[in-house]
């Protein structure tokens, strides 16, 4: 008999994955816009399961299975699938349609088949060995989505063939790297709190242009960081020994 208290998180993972199958749908039929936007709901899915689970102290084996498969659904194959279509449309004869698309896929399935093998089900939310793959998809639907508001909006035609399938292949790379990235609460912990819900807001108000910016910040800052602590680590081992004087100061 299946605990009560995992019923609620499951069903949101399983509405993840459903919008994700939708998502597939629409870019089969050229709908690119609407493919996007389920692509997005899912993005929401995927962090109301994970809050809704911690909140219910509802976490299992069965849980985080359910929802790497449902990810890999929903940011693997769906934005795989709109790769293919775009740049079927776009390049019909073009030579690079399948390899990059399913290269995209590919990466994604084996970013959370790692993930799965080094994480238990926990409470806790750790760093990232590369990228996440939410954040992959963000990238690649982010910048046709943003080309496509600034030509309805402008009238430039901003997106570039050659551009979408870098993002695609280097967001398809992140994701198998072995790069540290930190959770989104930590790279953007700059931010005031005070701050945060006018930002969120903001951020929801200016969807279309703000998920570019975001997402692409967030690779930004990771990848700043990473580089630091590797070519200059002794600035990085330096920082706890200057966050401790500046306590000491505070203190007294």
């Amino acid at each position: 008999m299946v605990k009560k208290k995992y019923i609620a998180p499951n069903l949101i993972t399983a509405g993840n994955m459903f919008l994700g199958y939708l998502s597939i749908t629409e870019s089969i039929k050229g709908r690119y816009d609407m493919a996007i936007w389920f692509i997005i709901l899912a993005m929401i899915c995927d962090g109301l399961d994970g809050k809704t689970a911690r909140k219910l102290d509802a976490f299992s084996e069965f849980g985080k299975e359910f929802d790497s498969f449902c990810d890999a659904i929903s940011f693997g194959l769906a934005p795989s699938m709109l790769v293919y279509s775009i740049l079927s449309s776009s390049v019909p004869t073009g030579v690079f349609t399948l390899p990059v698309s399913f290269i995209y896929a590919l990466c994604g399935v084996m970013r959370l088949v790692k993930f799965n093998i080094i994480n238990v089900a926990s409470s806790e939310k750790g760093d990232f060995s590369g990228m996440p793959i939410p954040n992959a998809a963000a990238m690649v639907i982010s910048y046709y989505m943003i080309c496509t508001a600034i030509q309805k909006n402008f009238d430039l035609n901003l997106f570039d063939i050659n551009i979408f399938i870098g993002i695609t292949v280097i967001s398809a790379t992140l994701m198998v790297s072995t790069i540290p990235f930190k959770t989104p609460d930590k790279t953007f912990s700059f931010v005031p709190k005070k701050l945060a819900p006018i930002l969120i807001v903001v951020i929801i108000a200016t969807l279309k242009y703000s998920i570019f910016i975001v997402s692409f910040t967030y690779v930004i800052l990771n990848l700043i960081s990473y580089f630091n602590s590797r070519f200059f680590p002794e600035s990085s081992s330096d920082k706890p020994e200057v966050e401790e004087f500046i306590e000491v100061i505070e203190e007294d």
